[in-house]
């Protein structure tokens, strides 16, 4: 009998902890982080943490807390859900961690040169459009079928374009390249995010790909999103830009998160999603390691 209380109080507390880090959005925060180290890795070969890479961690923590916690204002108390109700139990947590991530996302954005304080507000702008009610009470997100286009184009410049220019490397063809194989990889993962969420933004005539097409048929677009990131994945190694490794990393990452887009449904714990398909970013990353050190 001690045994299997114990046994529950552990899983209790792992469980605890992985809300902490899904619901608090240091996961997110975290995939971010991923990406943009992925970046100077494949343009220098070498990462050093800068002021940009405080930024976008912070930045990312503090512009998903806020979405969360706009949404949980616009859903209002009667909205039923698990991943609801577990927001709402951290929502003191999310309004901490979004205040004190806001502060260090200013504190390192003023230590970022002119130049790449400027190119930022672009992908800035758009995610506070997203994330507040601008737009006589609507958000950029709630506009038909934009929201996983804004959130590919910021995401790819964010992690591309700023660190492309943060190491002073010329915005050329391969880079742009490598910017819209980042935008197509966030696209195709960002599509069961609206297979989840089907009857919610049916719920509030949200139009997506899944609610207007099906989800058969919006798992076939990110799977052709997927293959056209391998193409310029392709494209970037036959250009000298990536070695066989990272060929090989990137592609395998394609195929593994194409797998995990294929078995999304609505009813999957949500898990799957804010944990596993955000974790393809931070899996892609490891991938290019790991081959790096193989091949």
């Amino acid at each position: 009998m001690a045994v299997g209380v114990s046994a529950n109080i552990f899983l209790d507390m792992l469980r605890s902890l992985v809300n902490l880090l899904f619901y608090g959005h240091f996961w997110i925060a975290a995939a971010a982080l991923a990406m943009t180290v992925q970046t100077h890795l494949l343009l220098q070969g070498i990462w050093h943490w800068s002021a940009l890479d405080g930024f976008i961690t912070s930045g990312t923590l503090t512009i998903y807390a806020l979405h969360r916690l706009v949404a949980l204002r616009m859903l209002g108390e009667g909205h039923q859900g698990r991943r609801f109700e577990i927001m709402k139990t951290y929502r003191w947590h999310i309004i901490a961690y979004a205040g004190i991530a806001a502060v260090i996302s200013a504190y390192f954005y003023w230590q970022l040169p002119t130049f790449l304080k400027l190119s930022l507000l672009v992908p800035n702008l758009i995610a506070l459009g997203y994330v507040l009610p601008l737009l006589n009470g609507r958000r950029l997100r709630d506009l038909p079928y934009l929201k996983i286009f804004l959130i590919a184009l910021a995401w790819a410049w964010i992690t591309v374009i700023a660190p492309a220019q943060s190491a002073g490397i010329t915005i050329d063809r391969s880079v742009l390249m490598m910017a819209l194989e980042r935008a197509c990889f966030i696209f195709a993962i960002t599509i069961p995010f609206d297979i989840r969420d089907l009857f919610q933004d049916q719920e509030a005539a949200v139009s997506t790909l899944p609610g207007q097409w099906g989800i058969l048929q919006a798992k076939y677009i990110a799977l052709g999103s997927l293959f056209l990131m391998m193409i310029l994945v392709f494209l970037n190694y036959w250009l000298g830009i990536y070695d066989l490794s990272v060929f090989f990393a990137l592609i395998f990452s394609a195929l593994t998160s194409g797998v995990f887009i294929w078995k999304a449904t609505p009813e999957k714990h949500d898990y799957y999603f804010t944990g596993l398909l955000d974790g393809t970013m931070i899996i892609q990353l490891l991938l290019v390691l790991l081959f790096i050190n193989l091949f």
